[in-house]
């Protein structure tokens, strides 16, 4: 169970009012707004917790094929930071998702899974989104999307098919993988 997002900082910035009344409390909890407020930028601390959000949504639709997203139900804890690497868990509904999210440049991209160990294994790609065949990102795979639309890649010589998340926003596409 993985999922993925990315956001495009330079984009986030132009499309969403965050300093509009409402927005804080429509989307984050009292404790995640304190986080945000003792951010040294809170600009790019509501977009990480966004994407945290946003990346464990995914593992919960491609599962439940449910598209309900109350976003006070998914609630964020950090971690551990580091740098430009973020890490911690986001709790919905009893259970725990664990999150990694790196800040490169204008672009935050965050993974997530249900374990500490099988987010370890994720392999990512972050980049620039020219194209949207994606086959040379992850040579020997094929990409595929099953009736729900929920995407998979499938092993060339193997046949095995293997869980893909793909998330793009603005320039930047980001892809993970197990």
């Amino acid at each position: 169970m993985i999922g993925n997002d990315i956001i495009d900082l330079h984009l986030a910035e132009r499309e969403s009012n965050i300093c509009r009344r409402g927005f804080l409390d429509k989307l984050f909890l009292p404790a995640e707004q304190d986080i945000i407020a003792a951010a040294s930028r809170p600009a790019a601390m509501i977009w990480l917790l966004w994407s945290c959000k946003e990346a464990v949504y995914k593992i919960i639709h491609r599962y439940s094929q449910e598209r309900l997203y109350a976003p006070h139900h998914y609630v964020c804890a950090l971690q551990q930071v580091t740098g430009t690497v973020i890490t911690g868990t986001v709790a919905h509904q009893q259970q725990t998702w664990y999150f990694k999210s790196t800040s490169l440049g204008a672009c935050i991209h965050t993974q997530a899974a249900a374990s500490t160990a099988l987010l370890e294994r994720v392999q990512v790609f972050t980049g620039y989104h020219l194209t949207t065949d994606y086959t040379a990102l992850l040579p020997g795979r094929v990409f595929y999307k099953d009736t729900y639309g929920i995407p998979f890649t499938r092993d060339k010589y193997t046949g095995e098919c293997h869980p893909v998340s793909i998330s793009h926003h603005g320039k930047y596409l980001g892809i993970a993988s197990i």
